[in-house]
């Protein structure tokens, strides 16, 4: 991976960790009271290159379930303190296993994002400080790099964050450093590269960290230029969304027209929620989350949020309600449909059938819910006395 704005050109993002001065920094920031989450320059500095912060020894969290609430849901999350993929459940944000795909630091370095493969037979992970999209089976095992075809090459990905498929299967991957910079790179469903779907600065587009659709169209969030763009489904720009201060993550678009987006930092850092036309609706940072990348929204109305330290479900009044791992570098949240629980062993699910958001019941259809059970319970009632 390029480093951006240093000057310098190091291959391998982890040897910065070894300054002695910056180690020191983030020692000091974990001393610090959990209260006091306000991110540093140095902790969006490290942010941007895909460099983690030393975290705690042993990770903490709920008891993993053999499988999701809902029966075939996972949300899939990489973290990137053991470079892994982790699953959890769409319904209850609550942790199924922990090694959905096992560490494997001899592929990842820093794991940023997980999602299905147009094949709907393997998965996708993007690696920030790898620079290639690398490609896993349903039971966790490795398959080897599937973008760019043919393995590394830093004139094409370098600096990757968050991805997509079009809806022909095409891979849409985000570009943060090197000559392709500041694009979102397209390939095909082998994995070939087509060139860029978002042209290089395109509407001034600086750094962008993840891409994700709305509607017909497609939300990046650029983390220099602290916008939200919007690009048709051609990757034209259109009206940008919002300005955001200062670092969008994980965007995500919801059924109602609003948009959730995971903020590391500035004046909105947290979870901040964008009506259609891109007023803000409200930023919930509770106190000791912070540094926020990833964002999903459960079917209560809760918001799954992620940082450097963990998963947290998190409400709109800015409270943590539950905790749900602590000792992890987080990412992006990616949620998929399974059709069986997962296997013994690393805990990798059987045939997944595709990506799908669970939706949430608004109270209205809540009401309505409610109504016909109570009509179905009465009509059982009255079959019984005149049977």
């Amino acid at each position: 991976m390029t480093i951006r704005r240093s000057g310098i050109d190091l291959r391998a993002g982890r040897l910065l960790l070894a300054n002695v001065s910056m180690a020191s920094m983030f020692g000091l920031m974990l001393a610090c009271s959990p209260a006091a989450a306000e991110t540093t320059a140095e902790q969006v500095r490290a942010e941007e290159q895909g460099i983690d912060l030393p975290q705690p020894k042993n990770a903490a969290a709920h008891a993993p379930t053999a499988k999701g609430t809902g029966g075939n849901g996972y949300l899939l999350i990489p973290e990137s303190t053991n470079d892994r993929v982790m699953a959890f459940d769409p319904i209850t944000g609550d942790l199924i296993t922990a090694d959905f795909i096992p560490a494997d630091p001899t592929n990842l370095s820093t794991p940023i994002h997980a999602i299905l493969a147009a094949d709907g037979a393997s998965i996708l992970v993007s690696d920030q400080i790898n620079d290639v999209v690398q490609r896993y089976d349903l039971s966790g095992n490795y398959l080897g790099v599937f973008a760019p075809a043919g393995g590394l090459d830093n004139a094409i990905l370098d600096n990757i964050r968050g991805m997509t498929l079009r809806p022909n299967g095409h891979l849409l991957v985000s570009v943060g450093g090197g000559a392709n910079d500041d694009a979102i790179a397209e390939f095909d469903a082998a994995g070939n590269y087509l060139g860029n779907f978002v042209a290089n600065a395109a509407d001034g587009l600086d750094s962008p960290f993840d891409i994700s659709p709305s509607g017909t169209s497609y939300l990046v969030g650029g983390i220099n230029d602290d916008v939200i763009h919007r690009f048709d489904s051609t990757g034209a720009p259109l009206a940008s969304l919002a300005p955001l201060n200062t670092f969008p993550e994980q965007i995500l678009a919801l059924s109602n027209g609003n948009t959730l987006i995971g903020n590391f930092s500035g004046t909105q850092e947290g979870v901040v929620e964008l009506d259609p036309a891109g007023s803000v609706v409200g930023v919930y940072n509770p106190a000791g989350v912070g540094g926020n990348r990833g964002v999903y929204e459960l079917p209560n109305g809760n918001i799954l949020t992620t940082n450097g330290n963990g998963v947290y479900e998190i409400d709109r009044s800015g409270n943590v309600v539950d905790t749900k791992i602590t000792g992890v570098s987080a990412r992006f949240i990616e949620p998929l449909f399974v059709t069986t629980a997962p296997p013994g062993g690393n805990g990798g699910p059987a045939p997944i059938v595709g990506p799908a958001v669970i939706p949430a019941l608004s109270p209205s259809g809540l009401a309505l819910l409610a109504g016909l059970i109570g009509l179905g319970v009465l009509i059982v009632s009255l079959n019984r006395r005149h049977g």
